[in-house]
């Protein structure tokens, strides 16, 4: 930069540099002021007083810096990149990005100006602009490990995961000890289903950094997935001890105890989660869940009811409502609930079979059929062909029933009530087809 004739000028411009290298930014900006006091027209302590208020995190005012830089210098492409950044801080994405391209005009190697650029495209949802940004970014900084991250990032917004992958191993070839690169790796190992390879990457997080609650979630969520139950509740304690606010987690938490058969420890972390979140529907039907499997059918209601009111297209919550109210002996109400179910997702197997179960209860035995044959066309299980066995044998239509019961035991061998179904039916069968001959 070009130095004034005014010494005075000089000497407060220098004492600013010193004071903004020190970080003393208030203290460097009144430097910068006295030194354009003596000398408005200088660019260089436009720009240096600019650099100061942005650090202070006076953004208006240090685009206004940067736009007298501009006046007096038009073609000063530090100064576009600057007030680029700017407007970025303010949500001026749309402004940034011209002032980036101005940058970028008189400095086609300015590899700041292209990724700042990359991340205002990011903040547009402009995602192939922004892979694009990113790309001339490390054709002219290879090294650049964040510009190599951020091109992750782009690329799973993308859903190119493998290539993504790719990108975060060159961030890492750069910064062995990036520890968000190692996550999000992580993260899409997670969610190719690599799951070693995911808890390879969340274990050099937690080498670099062990106190981040999310990255123990992360890997405990694996450990679950991979059946690993007892080792996924320790890292959601562990995750749970930094951030013990973390509704997720402690919903997460409840998930693994109930895998565990620990449901009285479940609903309580599922207690824990609600506390925290009332309103969160998933919690209320997991609670809801391990209450009905330790009996209590009546509470179980009552979560069900707070879920589907938290969230009407709840089907899995409809269903179980149903389930329970079943299980009370609220038959027309279980009916009910198995309709609202089906009415949002009418490819559910097991709520057809649940509603066939409930006609079933009332008398209703060929509307149970019906029920079942909707169930056995989605998904041909044994419990189905069973129990429509039972409804056509009520109906006395013996030999239709046997033929259910005997799909039940192709399906599964050792099933004793479809055995016991089919000699009962083929008992009455004989009986009828004696009668009919006498």
């Amino acid at each position: 930069m070009s130095q004034p004739l005014n010494s005075e000028a000089t000497y407060f411009f220098r004492q600013g540099q010193q004071l903004s290298k020190a970080k003393a930014y208030a203290a460097a900006i009144a430097q910068f002021d006295k030194a354009l006091e003596n000398q408005p027209d200088w660019y260089a302590g436009w720009y240096e007083r600019g650099k100061a208020l942005y650090d202070l995190g006076d953004y208006q005012a240090a685009i206004v810096s940067f736009k007298e830089v501009i006046l007096l210098r038009s073609d000063y492409a530090p100064a576009w990149n600057n007030q680029g950044m700017a407007l970025a801080k303010l949500d001026r994405h749309n402004e940034a990005v011209a002032s980036y391209d101005r940058a970028i005009e008189l400095d086609p190697r300015n590899y700041k100006a292209w990724y700042n650029r990359g991340n205002a495209m990011m903040k547009l949802n402009s995602s192939q602009e922004a892979l694009h940004s990113y790309e001339e970014t490390l054709k002219l900084k290879p090294d650049y490990a964040r510009a190599w991250y951020n091109r992750g990032i782009v690329l799973t917004y993308l859903r190119q995961y493998d290539t993504a992958i790719v990108s975060y191993d060159k961030a890492l070839e750069v910064r062995p000890h990036f520890s968000d690169a190692h996550y999000n790796q992580g993260n899409l190992f997670s969610r190719l289903g690599h799951f070693q390879d995911a808890l390879n990457s969340y274990d050099r997080v937690l080498q670099i950094k062990s106190n981040v609650p999310g990255v123990w979630v992360s890997q405990a969520h694996v450990l679950h997935k991979l059946g690993f139950h007892e080792q996924a509740l320790q890292s959601y304690d562990t995750a749970l001890q930094l951030n013990p606010a973390a509704h997720e987690a402690w919903y997460n938490r409840g998930n693994t105890l109930e895998a565990l058969w620990r449901y009285e420890d479940a609903i309580e972390s599922y207690h824990r989660a609600l506390q925290l979140k009332p309103d969160f529907p998933e919690a209320l039907y997991n609670q809801g869940c391990a209450l009905q499997r330790l009996g209590d059918s009546a509470q179980a209601v009552e979560y069900y009811d707070r879920a589907v009111a938290c969230k009407p297209d709840f089907y899995e919550a409809w269903s179980g409502r149903g389930m329970a109210l079943r299980k009370l002996g609220r038959y027309e109400d279980a009916i009910e609930s198995f309709d609202r179910a089906l009415a949002i997702n009418p490819n559910c197997d097991e709520c057809w079979y649940r509603r066939g179960r409930a006609l079933d209860h009332i008398g209703q035995s060929q509307a149970a059929v019906a029920s079942y044959d909707k169930a056995l066309s989605l998904n041909p299980f044994d419990k189905a062909w069973y129990s429509r066995g039972v409804a056509l044998s009520r109906l006395e239509q013996h030999e239709a029933a046997i033929v259910s019961y005997d799909n039940a035991l192709a399906l599964t061998p050792d099933f004793p009530n479809a055995q016991s179904g089919r000699n009962l039916s083929l008992k009455y069968l004989k009986q009828s087809q004696l009668s009919d001959s006498i």
